[in-house]
């Protein structure tokens, strides 16, 4: 991999997210984001998904060869999306020689919250379940995880957090479902020594559901501390495994799939 020289500044970070229905594409220098899109999927998104960090470079008026760091979501998240966007940036870091970053989709929606925060990120699994893990926010805006993540429906991604008065949720799942945690945050309030209920309670952060900023700024961190991957060590981190690897496993795929997925 070649030498990069920041002496004259943090590098430039490009970072990608196509672990949901949304794609979103960040840019930035260091830790301060300088330009984003966000974009709708549709059966067309690799083909598209190049024109699409083309044009947000070509706004910032820079290029490919300018980027001096890649961060890419790996997951949880959609498994199709996820090969996509991974694909994408393997290649651009490979063919650049430049280093990348890994960041999971929980990471990069409880970044969204305060530092000093303790957060529950919850992300879509679909099929009625989500994704979650709870963090606290370190003082550099780095989550650090308080339990491992976890597939699950959303009540028992709740019940896990039943000893816990004060809590932010992000994450596109926890604003489709606002109401529902809230009324479950208000049957955990507890009266304090005034007989009042106690502050904080559990928050529904609003916000944008674009994860790319979040992965550029973490991708930086991460990076600073000496984080980075080899093109060939990035992984997906599914949590669950994939509808085809399940019927496998259940004996349900012929003996050709059988061995292209065994063989990858």
């Amino acid at each position: 991999m070649a030498e990069q020289d920041y002496r004259h500044g943090p590098p430039l970070v490009l970072a990608l997210d196509t672990s949901s229905r949304l794609t979103s594409i960040a840019l930035s220098r260091g830790a301060s984001v300088i330009g984003s899109i966000e974009i709708e999927s549709d059966d067309r998104r690799s083909e598209k998904l190049w024109v699409n960090i083309e044009s947000l470079l070509a706004g910032s008026g820079v290029g490919i060869n300018d980027v001096g760091l890649f961060g890419v979501c790996v997951g949880p998240g959609g498994f199709t999306g996820l090969r996509v966007g991974m694909s994408a940036i393997k290649g651009l870091a490979s063919a650049t020689g430049k280093p990348v970053i890994g960041v999971t989709s929980l990471e990069a929606a409880a970044a969204q919250a305060e530092p000093g925060s303790v957060v529950c990120a919850l992300v879509n699994a679909y099929k009625g379940e989500v994704y979650s893990q709870l963090f606290e926010i370190g003082r550099g805006g780095s989550p650090v995880a308080l339990d491992a993540p976890l597939v699950s429906t959303l009540t028992q991604a709740l019940e896990r957090l039943s000893d816990r008065r004060s809590v932010i949720f992000t994450g596109n799942a926890a604003l489709e479902s606002a109401e529902l945690i809230k009324q479950a945050g208000a049957q955990m309030s507890r009266p304090g020594a005034s007989g009042k209920e106690e502050e904080g309670g559990w928050v529904v952060k609003s916000g944008n559901q674009s994860l790319a900023s979040s992965i550029a700024r973490l991708s930086y961190l991460k990076f600073t501390r000496g984080e980075s991957e080899s093109v060939e060590g990035l992984r997906a981190y599914y949590i669950r495994p994939a509808e085809a690897e399940v019927k496998l496993s259940m004996g349900l795929l012929g003996s050709k799939i059988k061995r292209s997925l065994k063989s990858g």
